[in-house]
């Protein structure tokens, strides 16, 4: 029962009861209430979610009402919120012995038994719930929906919820239950319907708009998305998860100017969030304000030292404005934190080749193809730079390695081919072309890039002609 149920009652009248207990409790004297007080106390501080306090209060009201069967439910229900579910349970049976046809102790025994996963007890006392009702069931299928929910039985709760808005269209709880739960089964184009039907009656729900959002960006319409967040921070300026999820959406709609709006309003409530001045960097790089990325990377460090993903993203930065020693400098801070990443790797070779330093990029792409062998890239940059430097064997020896990870590539067999020309080795450079010839002809062109004097070649031209049909 909760305050909208004693509309014989004035709010100020509620008030002044609630302020009452509450000096009693401060003064240490007792107070008399009676029933229907204690219950109202109750009620106020379960809408609060205060249940340790309302847990108080019926304690004091069995003190004065020992025989109160209300407040004994009253308690059922506290203890079965308070995840207390055995003792819960035990003392609904309790007053089933007295109120046998209690509607609303069979919907708490069926909750309890549903918490505790026994779904067929849960099932017959819902039904003695239903049977002991005597009347307009709507508020009776929309508890047990919730119930059911509760214990992430979607499906099951979604049923009673249809039942309850086949007796009544226009019950708000219910379209917004309704539309939760065919989100939860995957079913994104009904909750939206139902979302809809909810905000045709309450249109300044920011929780709906903000689901609706969700939904819309789940089905990759993020136009339509972004209307939803905007309309929930209209509402409610302080909803940070709709900011948060606005600068995403106008991410994925590559609008990183309003992305970095939405999420500078986010920092509102989070100002020492590393995480989000990373993503307002990576909205700034992708705006090409490289400096302005940098700063906000920085600031990320100031709260997160470990942060590797804004030491990788102050990189970045520094080599986007030609600063390769300060790029290398917070690399290696990026690398040190998380040692295991390719990514990491592979820019630190790119980022040591143009600062000429080639044993530490033979390392990191070393690195990168023990981290991520499937990555093609590494085995050919690592190959690539070896060959430049004149360690022609050991980039052979790289390539061979590769095959076993990308057996088919024509273009691995293709410089393998060129490499083992170089080394006068004709019968593997054979073997390596007409491997290549026979998965793609069409990539021929990768020898002849690394080797132009093997089109004069006698050989290779037969091969061509051979296995490749075009010139």
């Amino acid at each position: 029962m909760n305050k909208e149920q004693y509309n014989f009652h004035e709010e100020e009248e509620i008030d002044e009861i609630i302020q009452r207990y509450e000096e009693m409790l401060k003064s240490g004297e007792t107070f008399y209430f009676d029933v229907f007080q204690i219950e109202m106390i109750i009620d106020s501080y379960i809408e609060e979610g205060n249940l340790y306090p309302a847990l108080k209060v019926v304690e004091t009201g069995l003190e004065q009402h020992p025989g109160s069967i209300n407040i004994l439910i009253k308690k059922a229900s506290i203890l079965l919120n308070l995840g207390e579910t055995n003792s819960a349970l035990s003392l609904i049976n309790s007053l089933l012995l007295i109120e046998g046809t209690s509607p609303d102790l069979y919907l708490m025994k069926g909750t309890a038994h549903l918490v505790l996963g026994d779904l067929n007890e849960a099932k017959d006392n819902f039904a003695k719930t239903l049977k002991y009702s005597f009347g307009n069931n709507e508020e009776n299928y929309y508890n047990i929906g919730y119930a059911y929910e509760q214990a992430n039985h979607f499906k099951k709760a979604l049923s009673y919820f249809l039942k309850a808005f086949a007796l009544n269209e226009k019950n708000e709880m219910v379209l917004y239950e309704i539309a939760y739960c065919y989100e939860k089964t995957g079913d994104n184009y009904k909750s939206i319907e139902f979302y809809n039907k909810y905000l045709d009656i309450d249109s300044f729900s920011d929780n709906a708009w903000f689901n609706l959002g969700i939904l819309y960006n789940k089905l990759e319409k993020h136009k339509k998305a972004i209307e939803a967040y905007e309309f929930a921070v209209a509402i409610n300026d302080d909803f940070a998860s709709a900011w948060f999820n606005l600068g995403n959406s106008y991410m994925l709609r590559k609008n990183f100017s309003k992305a970095i709006d939405a999420f500078t309003e986010f920092l509102r409530f989070d100002d020492s969030s590393d995480e989000i001045c990373c993503i307002i960097g990576d909205c700034h790089i992708n705006n090409r304000d490289h400096e302005k990325a940098f700063e906000f990377y920085q600031r990320a460090v100031t709260f997160n030292k470990k942060n590797d993903r804004a030491w990788f993203g102050s990189a970045l930065a520094m080599k986007l404005i030609n600063d390769y020693h300060a790029a290398y400098k917070y690399l290696k801070k990026a690398v040190n934190i998380d040692y295991d990443n390719s990514e990491y790797w592979l820019f630190m070779a790119k980022i040591c080749r143009k600062l000429n330093l080639r044993s530490e990029t033979e390392t990191a792409y070393e690195r990168v193809c023990e981290l991520n062998p499937g990555k093609l890239t590494g085995w050919l940059k690592l190959s690539e730079h070896l060959h430049h430097n004149g360690m022609i064997s050991k980039a052979i020896s790289i390539l061979e390695t590769s095959l076993f990870y990308h057996p088919a590539n024509a273009v691995l067999h293709y410089r393998l081919s060129a490499y083992y020309f170089e080394s006068m080795n004709e019968k593997n450079a054979v073997k390596h072309l007409k491997k290549a010839l026979l998965v793609d002809a069409d990539k021929q062109n990768y020898l002849f890039d690394i080797l132009p004097e093997a089109r004069l070649n006698e050989t290779i031209v037969k091969l061509i002609d051979k296995y490749g049909n075009k010139s």
